[in-house]
């Protein structure tokens, strides 16, 4: 059984406010299939907005018992503990760090402060190299063309996605291009969560929460 990560990515393709979408990425109660876990994404910004977003959907998703993870920014998930339950990396971020040494301590640090620790990787060898760093997940992909990066890595199939997945000793995350099909079919490749953006971006907060539904439900089936 695989579960739904979703994804925030600011600003919203389909118009609305931060609140609003993520009401409907998370629901608003705790019943039914839903995502396992919410990260805010917004590329580009400062700080100081960051932990203003955080503080819009963080209540949201504390209500809902989905945890928020943060993206790429640990001083924004550490300014707001009380809504932020992880933060997930890049490898630009752990180039940024220095040698791997540094690297699994700050990560180990992060831990120690109770926060849920992801990290992307785009290739086997990555995937490899993550297995000495004390993360809780990696993400892997693209899996298929991606339109949320303006430079995407090359696409993994679902080939790459499950050499991956036989590689990590970790749980996977796919990600890159999935709809409700190829989520399907991302996580028969091993994958543990499917993450996904485009496919649940909509105008409206019912339309988000019905895509979030039908394909948390068909990831429970899976």
């Amino acid at each position: 059984m695989a579960g739904l990560y979703v994804i925030l990515d600011w600003p919203h393709a389909g118009g609305l406010d931060a609140a609003a979408a993520a009401r409907g990425l998370v629901g608003d109660r705790p019943e039914g299939p839903g995502p396992r876990l919410f990260q805010l994404r917004c590329k580009g910004v400062d700080t100081s907005t960051r932990i203003e977003l955080i503080e819009q959907v963080g209540p949201i998703c504390r209500a809902a018992g989905v945890p928020l993870v943060v993206n790429d920014d640990v001083e924004a998930a550490l300014a707001r503990p009380a809504w932020v339950d992880g933060v997930h990396l890049g490898q630009g971020d752990l180039r940024r760090l220095g040698s791997p040494a540094i690297w699994a301590g700050s990560i180990a640090a992060l831990r120690g402060r109770g926060l849920v620790v992801g990290l992307s990787t785009h290739d086997l060898a990555q995937v490899r190299a993550s297995e000495v760093l004390p993360v809780d997940y990696i993400g892997f992909g693209p899996v298929l063309a991606t339109r949320s990066k303006a430079l995407p890595e090359p696409c993994v199939g679902f080939s790459g996605l499950a050499e991956a997945c036989a590689a990590a000793s970790r749980p996977v995350v796919a990600i890159g291009g999935l709809d409700a099909a190829a989520a399907v079919q991302a996580a028969s490749c091993g994958a543990a969560m499917v993450a996904t953006i485009g496919a649940l971006v909509a105008a409206s907060v019912g339309e988000i929460h019905a895509r979030v539904v039908a394909l948390a439900t068909a990831l429970a089936a899976e």
